[in-house]
C-alpha cells in the first residue's frame, strides 16, 4: 500500500475524520494559515464563471484550521460548496452508528488475546487513563482507523472541512456532499473480519515502530500541507504507506487503495462534472482530502482530460 493509513485518512477520508484535531503539532503553530493554498480554478466547457477545487487536511488545530486568503476569497465568491460528506449536525450525529458491531460480538473476542494486549498497550502510550473498554462495541475497521488518529482526535479542535462547511453555510450558500458516509465506511464494511484484523494488526505494529523511532507521519504531513507545495504533499503519502505492501498483506493493500483513492476520484469527479454542467453560470467550491488532489490519478487530472482547464492557485 502506497501511503500510512493515519496520513490517508488525514488527508482523504473525511467521515472517519469529523472531530479529529491536532494534539501536538509543533509544525501547525508556528504560521497564521498555511503558506499556500491547495487550491485550483476551474474553467472551459461552458463554465459562466471559474469554479475552485480545495485540498482540505481532516485536522484542525492552529493554521490547520485556517483559511489561505486566497482559498478564503475562492470560497466566499463562489455560489454552492460541496464537501467530501455532509458536515451538518444531524448528519454528524449519524456517524456513530457506522461503527457499532452488529455480529453480536465484543472486539476483544474478535481479535484475540494477543491483539487485544497490543491494543491497550497502544492506548496506554496515547494515553495512560486509557483502555479498550469504550472500543469494545465497535467494528474492528473502525478501530484501526480510529487508533492512529486517536492522540489527535482528542483535543476536539474541528477539522479544516468543518471550517469550510460553516462559513459557507453561515453566509447562506448553498451546500452539499460528493458522498455519503457509506460511500466510505462501505469499503471497510466490504472487508472480511480477517482481512479487517489485518487492518487494525498492522495500524497498531506501525505506530509502534513509528513512535520507537521517533518519527511522527502526521507531523510530517502537517509540514507538507502547511508549505502549500503538492509535490510534498504527494510524496509524504507516498513515503508513508509503504508497509503493507512489502509484507504478505499486498493484495490486500492495493485493494484497499484502489478503492480509496482511485475509484472515489472516479465518482467524485464524474460528482463534480455533473454539478457544473448543471449549474454553469454559478461558482462551484469542492473540498475534499488533498490526497484526491495530487498526483498523475487527481481530480483535477481527471477534470482536465475531459476537458476542462484546470489551473494551480498559489496566492
Amino acid at each position: 500500500m502506497r501511503r500510512r493509513l493515519s496520513n490517508w485518512l488525514a488527508g482523504g477520508l473525511a467521515a472517519c475524520t469529523l472531530g479529529f484535531a491536532s494534539g501536538q503539532e509543533p509544525a501547525a503553530e508556528a504560521a497564521e494559515h498555511p503558506a499556500k493554498p491547495l487550491l485550483w480554478k476551474v474553467e472551459g466547457k461552458g463554465l459562466e464563471k471559474p469554479s475552485w477545487l480545495f485540498g482540505t487536511i481532516h485536522l484542525g488545530k492552529g493554521p490547520l484550521g485556517k483559511l489561505h486568503p486566497a482559498a478564503a476569497k475562492a470560497l466566499d465568491g463562489s455560489d454552492s460548496v460541496y464537501t467530501e460528506v455532509s458536515m451538518d449536525p444531524a448528519s454528524q450525529l449519524g456517524l456513530a452508528k457506522h461503527f457499532v458491531r452488529n455480529d453480536g460480538k465484543r472486539l476483544s473476542d474478535s481479535i484475540g488475546e494477543e491483539l487485544s494486549g497490543q491494543l491497550e498497550a497502544e492506548l496506554k502510550a496515547i494515553n495512560p487513563d486509557l483502555d479498550a473498554k469504550p472500543f469494545q462495541a465497535f467494528k474492528t475497521w473502525a478501530v484501526g482507523v480510529m487508533i492512529p488518529m486517536l492522540k489527535i482526535q482528542m483535543s476536539g479542535d474541528a477539522p479544516l472541512d468543518k471550517v469550510v462547511w460553516d462559513r459557507a453555510s453561515k453566509a447562506g450558500k448553498t451546500m452539499g456532499a460528493l458522498e455519503t458516509p457509506m460511500d466510505q465506511f462501505g469499503i471497510f464494511d466490504g472487508l472480511e473480519e480477517e482481512e479487517q484484523i489485518v487492518l487494525l494488526a498492522e495500524g497498531l505494529r506501525m505506530q509502534e515502530e513509528s513512535r520507537a523511532g521517533g518519527d511522527d507521519p502526521i507531523d510530517k504531513l502537517v509540514k507538507a500541507y502547511l508549505s502549500g507545495d503538492e509535490k510534498k504533499v504527494e510524496a509524504e503519502m507516498e513515503r508513508n504507506f509503504t508497509e503493507m505492501a512489502k509484507g504478505e498483506h499486498k493484495a490486500l493493500a492495493e485493494r484497499l487503495l484502489k478503492q480509496l483513492l482511485d475509484d472515489r476520484n472516479v465518482s467524485m469527479t464524474d460528482g463534480i462534472v455533473e454539478r457544473l454542467k448543471a449549474e454553469p453560470a454559478k461558482a462551484h467550491f469542492f473540498a475534499v482530502g488533498a490526497g484526491h488532489y495530487v498526483g498523475k490519478d487527481s481530480i483535477g487530472n481527471l477534470l482536465t482530460k475531459k476537458g476542462y482547464k484546470v489551473t494551480r492557485i498559489t496566492e
